[in-house]
């Protein structure tokens, strides 16, 4: 993992600031695949984070009064007063200035239907750029639909998602009339943005409170040869089935169902998960590894006596 909190000559470092840093770190890893391969820009997923931020410190102080204090969100949140209030004016999103895929959208229908881009219903065959040519260039196409975009980005982007194919003579073809990215659909990156946001939400509630009736248990090994993967995996999936079975038989006892009596519901269950990567760290990292993981395991046993 990259260090890149390195301390600063005029500021000592805040070791436990270093240790959430590192925690978030973690976090974004696994994220940011999911952001690159469906092309969301770093901008863009800094300018939602910034959002959630505030709508997170609002709701917080807000919890407490009866009105928000945009100064003191301001003040939590690092972010300028007046952005605080225009961020809460919506539910937390992507800044509109920024959706990479709205500009190269607004290029993809620019090449569909402009005739100074078309030939009797066909989109043309551009040059990428060509001081004779300024009009029928990918270059003017660009700065006319993506104003303040650099268009080799744009160009750049679409041909990374096969929008647009480069030919062997330098010039490029349109392939697509929409943007599109990623091969996941949208039903699986709900359920991973849902997933997620419970197994995070467990995991920070339990180690606030060790009270919180909710828990969040692991066990592994480090030492494990490769060709018994399969066998492994397999007694994971049989093993997680039969218990999630159960459990799923349990919550539909019509005995835990007082919504018509009190008008309120609420949500619980258990999800589950396997977890494995190449293990590259020595016998005395494996032998701390464990003892951390005993400790862990007996300190939840003792949360929940």
């Amino acid at each position: 993992m990259a260090k890149l909190r390195s301390a600063s000559k005029d500021r000592p470092v805040d070791p436990h600031k270093v240790t959430v840093l590192d925690a978030i770190e973690a976090v974004f890893g696994p994220l940011t695949q999911l952001l690159v391969a469906h092309g969301v820009s770093s901008p863009e997923a800094e300018s939602l984070l910034r959002a959630v931020c505030v709508h997170e410190a609002a709701r917080t102080d807000g919890a407490h009064k009866k009105r928000i204090n945009v100064s003191r969100v301001a003040l939590i949140t690092g972010v300028d007063r007046a952005e605080v209030t225009r961020i809460l004016r919506t539910t937390p999103r992507v800044d509109p200035g920024l959706e990479t895929r709205r500009h190269v959208n607004k290029v993809l229908a620019g090449w569909h239907s402009d005739r100074d881009f078309v030939d009797e219903n066909r989109p043309l065959t551009l040059r990428v750029k060509s001081k004779g040519l300024k009009g029928k260039t990918f270059w003017a196409l660009a700065n006319r639909y993506a104003p303040g975009i650099y268009p080799g980005l744009v160009l750049n982007e679409l041909i990374r998602v096969r929008a647009v194919q480069k030919l062997n003579d330098g010039r490029v073809r349109v392939r697509m009339r929409r943007y599109r990215t990623g091969s996941l659909s949208d039903e699986s990156l709900r359920q991973i943005g849902h997933r997620t946001r419970d197994l995070i939400r467990t995991i920070v509630s339990s180690a606030i409170d060790s009270s919180w009736p909710h828990t969040c248990q692991a066990v592994e090994a480090v030492d494990i040869d490769p060709k018994f993967l399969p066998l492994i995996r397999k007694l994971f999936v049989d093993q997680i089935e039969a218990m999630l079975s159960g459990m799923q038989e349990a919550l539909r006892s019509s005995r835990w169902r007082r919504a018509r009596r009190t008008g309120q519901r609420v949500r619980i269950g258990v999800t589950a998960f396997s977890h494995e990567e190449e293990w590259a760290g020595h016998l005395h990292e494996d032998s701390k590894h464990e003892h951390t993981l005993s400790k862990d395991r007996s300190s939840a046993r003792r949360r929940t006596q």
